[in-house]
């Protein structure tokens, strides 16, 4: 007499094996959508994070501070001046001069590229310091000689 295998085991450790890898993943699937949901508590395998971290991370943070690079006019009114001169601490006080155009009835005016900051200046007229008489935020130093201050935002 011919006997025949039955494949029923092997097929009942299948079947149980797929239901529990079906639950395992319906399991999974849920605490997925609770966290998606705004419920946190039930969510905490699927991503440790609570909503306003998340949040955070899929915004840009803007900096707190400009960089780029704006173009400040300085300009000063010296009728009979030959020559004006900008000194700051953006040039090293005149270590890389910085010329002012001459233009109608001693008007003279130049531009400097900033960055954002606060930027000590002063003009030479004629190789006399000049503090600019438009700008009243004004520092005075240990020396006795006053310095314009110029806020570039």
């Amino acid at each position: 007499m011919k006997t025949t295998k039955r494949a029923g085991g092997l097929f009942a450790v299948f079947l149980l094996l797929f239901v529990g890898v079906l639950i395992w993943f319906f399991t999974l699937a849920e605490e997925y959508y609770t966290f998606m949901a705004g419920n946190l508590e039930g969510a905490v395998r699927v991503a440790p994070l609570n909503k306003e971290d998340m949040l955070a991370r899929m915004t840009t943070a803007k900096p707190d501070y400009d960089t780029e690079v704006k173009y400040r006019k300085f300009f000063i009114t010296a009728p009979g001046a030959e020559q004006v001169e900008l000194r700051g601490d953006f040039n090293r006080w005149g270590k890389d001069p910085i010329l002012l155009t001459s233009y109608n009835k001693g008007y003279f005016e130049t531009s400097v590229a900033l960055a954002s900051g606060e930027y000590k200046y002063t003009f030479v007229v004629d190789g006399k310091e000049t503090p600019d008489p438009t700008n009243q935020d004004r520092q005075k130093l240990d020396d006795g000689r006053e310095i314009c201050i110029k806020t570039v935002r």
